[in-house]
């Protein structure tokens, strides 16, 4: 097992390892943050608690396991023969107002970092949709086999096949001039961890590692998640989006954070959009969607007569919704295909928030001159809630993108 800890300047971390029978195998960045190798066998659980009573130590917590919703509840199966203008003229596009909403805002110079599976990088829904450097080459990376291809990887049989090839195709169906940032942090099977999804949200605010230069994502989404919560992703996501200023006090004053501070003063984050989980349970919470972290919100699914899907969680820390059953997106060997859940809904809000991001903030960050870097996190995920409609039968809203975009107010549905 693995345990990742945070701790004090001036720690040692190898002999505070050492003392515990652990060995250090990585290191988040610059970060004081610390990947241990426990003995085989060992007990994570007893070792982070032994942990968390040792001077120096700010947190300590087992290395815990990541994976797309549909594959916790067994419904990673998904059909595949449906066409590209099944893609476009479906239910979802209506509902959301997205043609109206095209005609003001399409998400130009927008980048979408879409942490999953990997994208099939030759899909027709991606031509001139990916995000590149200056030079020309992919803006993805793949925190799986560490290189620089972000590729699908697998087939039929593999639980996790084709996952972020549709829900990278559903952020190109809402925002159709933004660019996608492939980061592959899941297995052929679906499956991740707290470290490598630490790293890859990391890497997508920076790619080149440089706080001076804005090269990182805009918007991230995460359609995957552990039903148990995390300070390090809790940790990560704040970084992300510059706006839990609580963590800077906190957390982030040692060294090793100078290079956050810096990215943050200069207003280079992005909103983070979350899958809120298939339990279809008040209960079940899915992390880091459940961190309730300022900028960053879960999103769960609706039908197509505007009712919450039956997979869906729901509760009172789940503020979006957007469709997510029966959806039809790409498909790996360029084909489209239908998949239901809460990761067909979160990448339909990621695409909707970057189309809001082209529009004029209204509070502006003083001094960020780039328009897309005026809007706080925080103040475009509260757009997309106070922008959204009634959804039948619940107390979340869903998302309109026309409503979002503009000064229009919301279409609410007539429900019976």
């Amino acid at each position: 097992p693995e345990l990742l800890v945070q701790v004090d300047a001036g720690t040692d971390i190898t002999a505070l390892a050492a003392a515990r029978g652990l060995s250090v195998t990585g290191q988040f960045g610059r970060r004081p943050i610390w990947r241990l190798q426990a003995a085989a066998g060992a007990d994570a659980e007893r070792l982070a608690q032994q942990l968390r009573g040792a001077s120096g130590v700010v947190f300590a917590e087992p290395n815990v396991d990541a994976e797309t919703p549909e594959g916790q509840r067994g419904n990673s199966l998904w059909l595949i023969g449906r066409s590209e203008a099944d893609y476009v003229d479906q239910w979802a596009p209506q509902t959301l107002r997205l043609a109206q909403a095209h005609a003001r805002a399409t998400g130009v110079g927008v980048r979408v970092a879409v942490l999953d599976t990997g994208v099939e990088l030759s899909h027709p829904a991606f031509a001139d949709r990916l995000a590149r450097r200056a030079d020309g080459s992919l803006l993805g990376r793949d925190f799986v086999d560490d290189d620089a291809d972000p590729s699908e990887e697998g087939g039929a049989a593999d639980a996790g096949w084709g996952h972020g090839t549709h829900v990278a195709g559903l952020v190109a169906l809402a925002a159709p001039a933004a660019t996608i940032m492939p980061v592959r942090v899941l297995d052929r099977a679906g499956r991740g961890n707290a470290w490598v999804l630490a790293e890859a949200l990391a890497w997508a605010i920076d790619p080149d590692g440089d706080p001076a230069t804005d090269d990182g994502a805009h918007v991230i989404n995460l359609s995957l998640g552990s039903v148990r919560p995390t300070r390090m992703l809790e940790v990560a996501v704040a970084l992300a989006n510059c706006e839990f200023y609580y963590y800077f006090y906190y957390y982030f004053s040692p060294p090793g954070f100078a290079h956050a501070r810096a990215r943050v003063a200069r207003g280079h984050g992005a909103a983070v959009l979350a899958a809120a989980g298939n339990g279809g349970s008040a209960d079940e919470r899915q992390y880091p969607a459940a961190e309730e972290v300022k900028g960053a919100r879960a999103v769960t699914a609706t039908t197509a007569d505007q009712r919450l899907a039956a997979f869906a969680n729901f509760g009172g820390w789940i503020k979006l919704a957007a469709p997510g059953a029966q959806i039809v997106s790409a498909a790996p060997g360029g084909a489209w295909g239908t998949w239901s859940g809460t990761s067909m809904a979160a990448p339909l809000a990621a695409g909707t928030a970057a189309l809001v991001l082209t529009t004029p903030a209204k509070d502006p960050r003083p001094g960020v001159a780039d328009p897309l870097r005026r809007w706080r996190a925080e103040d475009l995920m509260k757009r997309l809630e106070d922008r959204a409609k009634k959804v039948c039968d619940a107390s979340v809203k869903q998302i309109d993108a026309l409503a979002a975009v503009t000064d229009t107010q919301a279409a609410d549905p007539a429900c019976p």
